[in-house]
Formats: C-alpha cells, sequence, structure tokens
C-alpha cells in the first residue's frame, strides 16, 4: 500500500478515536489540523449514510449541559444553535438532543434551511433524524421559491419532500392567496392539495371549493369537488374542471353551470375566457334568461359576456315558457342579442319551425321580441291556427299574457280552411290581420285587393256553392273554428257557382298553397327538416272537359245584399 496512504488512514483512525474521547480530551482535539478534521467530518458522514441512518450534528452552540438526574435522555444546548442534517440545517435559540434517538426539539427563533431554495420559520420544532420528519408548530411560515406557506401546525417530510398542514393554513404567491383547512405542498414539483372550506382569492375572481389541486409555477387550479367562483358579473358553480387562474380561462365539465344577470348557461363540458367574457358550451347546452322566461338549446352554443349576446346549432331550438303552454322554435342557428337595456330578441336562422299547442308555423327566418312577445317570420312563412292555414311575404305574431291575440301578414297574404281533399275557403289581400280569442281564431280583416273563395253548405255539411268575391276590403268572423258570416266593405263583386261545375282554376287562387305536410305537429316534430311545399291544383285530378266550358254566371243581388247587409 502507498505509504502516504498508509499514513492518512492512521490518521484517521487516530483522529477518529480522538474524536470520540473529545470530552475528555478537548486539548488534544483542539491539537488537531483542520484536513485531519475535515477528514473524520467525511468518514462520519459516510459510515452514517451507509447505515441508512444518518446521524445530527451539532454546528454551532454557546452553552451545552447534559445532567443525567435531571434529564438522561437529553442534552440541553443553548445560544446560537445550528445543526445539520442530510444537507439541512436548523437553527434555534436552543434545543433539546435525543443522541440515542438522533432527535431534537428546538425552541424560540427556529428556523429550517435545505438549499438555497427552502426556508420555513417556527418557534417550535421536533426533528427525527431517522424519519427525517419535521414537525413545526407556532407561527410557521414556509418559503420555497416566490410562494410562502402560513400556518400554526406543520409537518414536513423530507424524504417525500412534502409539507401537511391539517389546522387551517394560507399559501401565498406572486398572484393568488389560498385558504384551507387542510394541505399540502410539494417542493419538488411546486404543487399543492387544498381540502375542506378551500378558498382562492384572485383579482378578478374568489373560488370556494372543497377540493382543490394548485400548481404554483403554472397557476392553474384543478377543480375536484364542489365549487363556487364568484367574479364581478357573475358565477359559476362546477364539480370538475381546470382554472388557469392566470390567463383567467376555465375548462369545465360535469353540467358546470354559470350564472349572469338574469341569464344561465350550463353544458357536459365548457369553456370559459373571463379576461375576454366569452364562453363556449359543447352538447345538451341550455341558455337561459329567467327574466324574460326564454331558453335557447342545442349540442353548441357560444355566449358573449359584455354584448350579452349568445347563439346556438346542432339541434338547436328555443322554448318560451311565459304561459303555461310552451312555444317551442328550431333553427339551424339560434341567437340571442340584446338590442338595448330592454329590448332582447331571439332570432332563428334557416329551416325555422315553431309549434305551440295553439299555433305552428314554418319559415326560412323568425325574430321573436321577448320584451313585447312578438314573433316575426321571414321568407316564405306558413303558420296554422286550428284548421286555418295563414301565409305571405312576411307573418307576425303578437302575444299578451302568453296567449296569441292577433297576427299581421303582409304581401300575397292568403288565409284558408280545408273544407275537405279539394275545397278550402280562402281570402288573399294585400294585408291580413287575424285576431285570436281563447287561443282560436276569432275574426279576419283582409285590406287592399281583397278577394275571397268560399262555399255554401247543405244541412248536411254538402258543399253546394262556390263563391268568389272581391272588396277593397273584408272581415271573416269565426265560430268553432267555421265561419260565421263574411263582411264585404266597400266596393263589392261576386262570382257564384255551382260546386259540380268547377274547374281547378276555379278553386284556388293562382298563389295559393295547402301545406299541412310541412307543419310541426308536435315538439319533436320541430327538428325534421321542412319539405317543399307542393301546391293541391297541380295534383288534384282534372275535370271533365265539358264544365270547363260552362259560362260564369253572376251573384244574385240578393246574395251581394245580404253579405253587406252583415
Amino acid at each position: 500500500m502507498d505509504k502516504k496512504i498508509k499514513t492518512l488512514y492512521t490518521l484517521l483512525i487516530l483522529g477518529a478515536f480522538i474524536l470520540l474521547s473529545r470530552a475528555g480530551m478537548p486539548s488534544y482535539v483542539d491539537e488537531l489540523p483542520d484536513y485531519i478534521i475535515q477528514s473524520i467530518d467525511q468518514v462520519r458522514d459516510s459510515v452514517a449514510r451507509s447505515s441508512g441512518k444518518e446521524r445530527i450534528f451539532i454546528e454551532n452552540v454557546d452553552v451545552w449541559s447534559y445532567d443525567k438526574e435531571i434529564n438522561p435522555d437529553a442534552q440541553v444546548l443553548r445560544g446560537n444553535v445550528i445543526f445539520k442534517h442530510n444537507n439541512g440545517y436548523m437553527y434555534c435559540d436552543s434545543a433539546l438532543l435525543y443522541e440515542q434517538q438522533n432527535s431534537f426539539e428546538a425552541f424560540g427563533e427556529v428556523r429550517f434551511t435545505q438549499g438555497d431554495t427552502l426556508n420555513v420559520y417556527c418557534r417550535y420544532m421536533r426533528y427525527n433524524g431517522g424519519t427525517m420528519l419535521a414537525e413545526l408548530r407556532e407561527n410557521v411560515r414556509m418559503e420555497h421559491r416566490g410562494t410562502t406557506l402560513y400556518t400554526d401546525s406543520f409537518d414536513y417530510d423530507r424524504i417525500g419532500g412534502v409539507g401537511y398542514y391539517f389546522d387551517n393554513g394560507t399559501i401565498v404567491d406572486t398572484l393568488n392567496t389560498l385558504y384551507s383547512v387542510y394541505g399540502e405542498y410539494r417542493t419538488d414539483t411546486k404543487k399543492a392539495i387544498f381540502n375542506e372550506n378551500v378558498k382562492l382569492e384572485n383579482p378578478n375572481f374568489t373560488l370556494y371549493s372543497d377540493t382543490l389541486h394548485y400548481d404554483t409555477t403554472t397557476k392553474i387550479a384543478t377543480i375536484l369537488g364542489p365549487t363556487r367562483i364568484v367574479g364581478d358579473s357573475g358565477h359559476i358553480e362546477t364539480n370538475r374542471g381546470v382554472y388557469d387562474t392566470e390567463q383567467d380561462r376555465a375548462y369545465l365539465l360535469d353540467r358546470s353551470r354559470m350564472y349572469s344577470g338574469s341569464r344561465f348557461m350550463t353544458s357536459d363540458s365548457l369553456y370559459y375566457d373571463r379576461k375576454n367574457g366569452f364562453a363556449e358550451m359543447y352538447r345538451d347546452v341550455v341558455l337561459r334568461d329567467t327574466a324574460d322566461k326564454v331558453e335557447l338549446r342545442g349540442g353548441y352554443a357560444e355566449y358573449y359576456e359584455h354584448k350579452e349576446y349568445g347563439k346556438a346549432k346542432d339541434n338547436a331550438y328555443l322554448l318560451e315558457y311565459s304561459s303555461k303552454d310552451t312555444l317551442y322554435a328550431h333553427a339551424l342557428l339560434m341567437e340571442m342579442i340584446k338590442t338595448d337595456s330592454l329590448t332582447k330578441l331571439i332570432k332563428g336562422l334557416g329551416n325555422v319551425r315553431v309549434y305551440r299547442q295553439d299555433v305552428q308555423a314554418v319559415c326560412d327566418t323568425m325574430v321573436y321580441n321577448s320584451k313585447d312577445s312578438i314573433m316575426k317570420c321571414l321568407g316564405s312563412p306558413f303558420m296554422w291556427n286550428g284548421k286555418t292555414q295563414i301565409t305571405g311575404d312576411s307573418a307576425t305574431m303578437f302575444m299578451r299574457n302568453g296567449a296569441l291575440k292577433e297576427a299581421v301578414i303582409e304581401e300575397n297574404a292568403i288565409v284558408a280552411q280545408e273544407l275537405d281533399r279539394v275545397h278550402y275557403n280562402q281570402m288573399k289581400g294585400n294585408s291580413i290581420k287575424a285576431y285570436f280569442s281563447n287561443n282560436n281564431l276569432d275574426s279576419i280583416r283582409t285590406e287592399g285587393n281583397a278577394e275571397t273563395i268560399y262555399y255554401s253548405m247543405e244541412k248536411d255539411s254538402t258543399l253546394s256553392s262556390h263563391i268568389k268575391t272581391q272588396s277593397s276590403a273584408i272581415f271573416m268572423k269565426f265560430k268553432d273554428e267555421n265561419i260565421e258570416f263574411i263582411k264585404l266593405l266597400e266596393q263589392t263583386k261576386g262570382l257564384m257557382k255551382p260546386v259540380p261545375m268547377l274547374i281547378d282554376t276555379d278553386k284556388f287562387f293562382p298563389n295559393f298553397i295547402w301545406f299541412s305536410e310541412g307543419r310541426p305537429r308536435n315538439f319533436s316534430d320541430i327538428f325534421r327538416k321542412t319539405p317543399r311545399p307542393k301546391s293541391p291544383g297541380a295534383t288534384t285530378s282534372e275535370e271533365p272537359q265539358e264544365r270547363q266550358n260552362d259560362s260564369q254566371s253572376s251573384m244574385t243581388n240578393a246574395t251581394l245584399s245580404t253579405n253587406k247587409e252583415e
């Protein structure tokens, strides 16, 4: 063996022997060179690590004492006490060292440091060198890479790199402050777990939860229990999701719910950007305005908080529930629009289909004014009430107290009633106003180039005569969904024919269409595609040629007079 190595080992053995006898031979220890003392410490550390139980070492103490009679297990250390254990340092005013148990109790201004990133302060600490568990109590403050933890009871497992508090604690980072009854913090990942009465305070909102995980690096909170997020414009209720508190964005699951004024929103999954006031919802979406008693539903929806604008698609539909008879309206795209402080519109675009028990409609575009309860249908609208069909270039329905009261049809307006598969009472004009009572058609007034086709009946309900009239205005009164009387106003003329003498062109106005196949029959029927309407004249069997040659006969003066008197 090399002579220098032999000499070093000899010195190490001698130094170790002297160290073990340091209490009894202090003069010899003082005379050892520094490199011998360092070598002894290295050997000591190596032996401790190999045994798996590194010893706690005293790095500094002002006063050391030991009294076997008073406390045979503890050494008493006072003044500027410093312990070292496994690259960690513990500072305190005084301590009790239990050498046999490889543990100590620290008192006063206690501080524990690990590297240059972890500092823990408290008034009392018990430390076990075997388990490397530190139990810190009273005014505990842990500082780690920009994150500070405050509590009165904190246990830190140095092996696992995780600390626990279990009697209320607070964690503060550069953006958020979090409180809870129970909490965990991992120094390796900088992630924390909070349970029971959790509160996260952010400059823009406050979050209350039962269970929350939080990453102090990314500032992302993971929600794992009943949670309420409160901001200036409303609040969110959720049970599961992720909230990026730095970007102010949330990704929420499990039918999370958003409340903003009178608006309520929910869906299977929800994305919310608070900074831009934007929400995106997926699957079984509900947008509800409780003030106006309207609701928008669909498979997908967007909501713009600052504009109070929402839109839905994928089987989107509207519910208007201001009365016991709910109105349903479907469109390829439904929009909820705020025009001023009071007026809110629901707009339907493409394949609009409307159903309520007393009224049904189809059109290309629908606009519903929730303030005035007015629905306007544009683009080939058809509207039905009982046995009556109304159509024109546009149709506007007025509702009062949830009931249909009036409908106004502009340009190419036609009102019709089916008597059988080939005969229809009809009224046309530039504009038509239809009035309703108890959800049934009560009367109709036609103005501008007003014309009617209607049939008189025998007592056995057999159609006897076909009557066609013209006037500047016509009023038609209904009873039990049947025409009770017709009043021709100003400049009238008419024509009457026996029913057997009619040809196809007599039976219908040129632009008349009976569109029963397009009529929504129930709620589920609003989702089907509206077929293209067909004129009944094109499918009705042809009349005999001799009837077509028959001359028209004029209505008698008596009939005209009777109508005027009515």
